[in-house]
């Protein structure tokens, strides 16, 4: 579910915890990023990519730099945190990310690429070839290579 918030509230650092933490401990955090803009502001900034359109080749839109914490080594989605390989490394949030044969992500975390299982892992995470959405092969609301717990869900946070 969206919250109202996703339109509505400003903010510069992104912070994510598991909905099974009730201390909301972040897993990951990040320095100044999304420059003072609502997420879906943030995000749709490096384009508008529904209804199955292609989002990047053999790169990232873009990245911020970020921190580990709390239990991120047991959370699905965080299984290349400290992998570093030809598409960014193990310290940054990527956005909109895609490696060779096509899978992608929407926020990557940490290293992706030959030596980081590609760049499917993350946030938003598809095999569908291409780096979009809406063939059905794998496309993940989290995950690492299309591995999707059912215990938890990822909680976005907006400061």
């Amino acid at each position: 579910m969206i919250s109202p918030a996703f339109w509505l509230v400003t903010g510069n650092y992104i912070k994510i915890t598991r909905s099974d933490d009730s201390s909301n401990t972040a897993l990951l955090y990040t320095s100044s990023c999304t420059g003072g803009k609502t997420f879906r502001s943030f995000i749709t900034s490096y384009g508008n990519f529904r209804h199955g359109t292609t989002w990047n080749s053999n790169a990232c839109r873009g990245s911020c730099y970020l921190y580990y914490g709390g239990s991120y080594k047991s959370t699905v989605g965080f299984g290349n945190a400290h992998c570093s390989s030809n598409l960014k490394s193990s310290r940054y949030l990527s956005f909109w990310c895609d490696w060779s044969s096509g899978d992608g992500s929407v926020m990557m975390i940490g290293g992706g690429g030959d030596g980081c299982n590609r760049a499917d892992h993350g946030i938003g995470v598809t095999e569908a070839g291409n780096a979009r959405f809406g063939t059905g092969d794998c496309d993940g609301d989290f995950g690492d290579s299309c591995s999707t717990p059912s215990s938890y869900s990822l909680n976005l946070w907006i400061k």
